[in-house]
């Protein structure tokens, strides 16, 4: 599923009830596995978090249940979501985040993250490598966890998803041929 549609979602307690929306996933980048989820409740001035666990998620559907109660997890209430400790990444900060190639060229933006909900690992990422006027993708690519070198200020792939590249491989022409018509 992908993050974007998750962000958002309502979160119920065990027991049926209303806790809060998702607001932030954060990943583990080492694993890539989620490591926990903050729910928000309360209005834009007042808002305050729920810290949740990876391993307190039951179900993920139409809602998201979790295996506590509001009772247990009003005692644990945060002001805001906290900094992300090293070697998680908050889904909000990945999304937007610039790829690099292998080669070090800018192959373009996150645009989403697909996550497996069995067992809540990252499947792929989507990249989108050229945007309209509108800020709408043109051109989407997926690269999966085993493409991922390294997340940090940037993310680093290893290989190449050049557009020249593409083209090349489409037309079973070498980088190094031009064509030129003469009339």
């Amino acid at each position: 599923m992908n993050a974007k549609d998750l962000l958002g979602k309502k979160i119920i307690d065990k027991n049926a009830r209303d806790l809060a929306k998702l607001a932030e996933i954060e990943i583990n980048v080492k694993t890539f596995t989620i490591a926990k989820i903050y729910g928000s409740t309360g209005n834009p001035l007042s808002k305050k978090y729920y810290d949740i666990g990876a391993n307190d998620i039951l179900a993920v559907g139409d809602y998201i249940q979790v295996s506590k109660t509001i009772e247990t997890l009003e005692e644990e209430i945060l002001d805001k979501i906290p900094e992300s400790e090293e070697k998680i990444v908050k889904i909000n900060n990945l999304i937007g985040k610039t790829v690099l190639d292998s080669e070090g060229n800018v192959t373009g933006k996150v645009s989403n993250v697909d996550i497996n909900l069995n067992n809540f690992k990252i499947e792929n990422i989507s990249i989108s490598s050229s945007s309209s006027s509108f800020g709408i993708s043109k051109e989407e690519k997926t690269c999966t966890q085993d493409d991922i070198t390294s997340i940090g200020d940037y993310i680093i792939i290893n290989k190449t998803l050049t557009k020249k590249e593409e083209e090349s491989e489409e037309t079973g022409e070498s980088k190094d041929s031009v064509n030129v018509d003469i009339e």
